[in-house]
């Protein structure tokens, strides 16, 4: 990409223009690119004010159609929203996600709302990592005042995700049967709320009182946050409202206890430690000769005696 194009583009996304971020992100997503390491560096300063939540749960809770609804609340307060929805499905199928764009006409031609699928699947999840971050910095610096990141499910990129958004809205519906695999998975610890979808279905108040159950004896130091249940219906948008002010509530929760800063400060370690880990292995990959794998897998030397070794080669350059 020659300088003027680089130039132009950075341009476009902070004025918002759509075309422009579908470019970014594109550029952002191949990574093979020197201008994409150019392009995150320049729209960086103009990050930092939008709000991240961090949507989750197993594949069918209707966590789509929860974000459209939430979109479209927001928008009518004035808001922009970005939307970045990792879609498990098969490239040919084309998926949920894309038949949810397709009910939502109304929404996905708002200027004000910007959408993003990115391919998932079990292969993409370190790929993934490795991108989430900087895919947000483009929304952030494109002004946009919130961004919804919505997961496949899989308990890995939900822990991402929990270190990106300040906010994580765990999904669920009625008689999903999930209870169980999200304390297994973590869930109930990474999970600032949990919301029942799926209202008028037969179980909703059992289902809530189960995970309100849950989280009372989720024992925390006196004005902690605690973790609100509540039942939506996202396809006809109650329950809705009551989700965003949870979700300006935690904010303001945050930002009187201290937790806001140390939850950016914690995601700008996990960035940070992520692309110095990537950087480190591309180095060392570069340099490992056969005769090091070899030893290795003979057993004649071990990963911790070569990746220090690895090291102090790199402070002795």
């Amino acid at each position: 990409m020659l300088p003027f194009e680089l130039k132009e583009l950075i341009l476009g996304v902070i004025s918002g223009e759509a075309k422009a971020l579908s470019r970014a992100l594109s550029l952002v997503e191949r990574n093979s690119d020197v201008a994409a390491t150019k392009l995150l560096q320049k729209i960086y300063p103009y990050g930092g004010n939008t709000r991240i939540v961090g949507i989750t749960g197993s594949t069918g809770v209707g966590k789509s159609s929860l974000v459209f609804q939430a979109a479209k609340a927001l928008r009518k307060k004035g808001a922009t929203v970005g939307i970045l929805s990792i879609d498990p499905s098969s490239p040919v199928s084309k998926g949920s996600f894309l038949g949810d764009r397709v009910r939502m006409q109304d929404l996905t031609l708002d200027p004000g709302v910007f959408i993003r699928s990115i391919p998932g699947g079990t292969d993409s999840v370190d790929s993934l990592s490795k991108k989430i971050f900087s895919l947000v910095h483009v929304l952030e610096a494109s002004g946009k005042h919130f961004i919804f990141i919505e997961t496949m499910g899989s308990g890995q990129d939900d822990s991402l995700i929990a270190k990106v958004a300040q906010t994580t809205v765990y999904v669920t519906v009625p008689s999903l049967g999930d209870e169980i695999q999200a304390m297994k998975a973590g869930i109930i610890e990474m999970s600032d709320m949990v919301v029942i979808n799926k209202a008028d279905n037969e179980g909703t108040d059992r289902a809530v009182a189960w995970w309100k159950n849950i989280f009372s004896m989720d024992v925390r130091k006196s004005g902690a946050w605690r973790t609100p249940v509540l039942s939506v219906n996202s396809l006809t948008g109650e329950g809705v409202d009551n989700l965003l002010s949870m979700i300006d509530g935690h904010e303001r929760h945050m930002k009187d206890s201290g937790e806001w800063e140390r939850r950016k400060k914690e995601s700008i370690r996990t960035e940070v430690r992520m692309l110095l880990m990537e950087k480190l292995w591309q180095e060392t990959e570069a340099r490992m000769t056969e005769d090091e794998i070899g030893n290795l897998l003979e057993r004649k030397s071990d990963p911790i005696v070569y990746v220090e070794k690895a090291l102090k080669k790199k402070k002795r350059r």
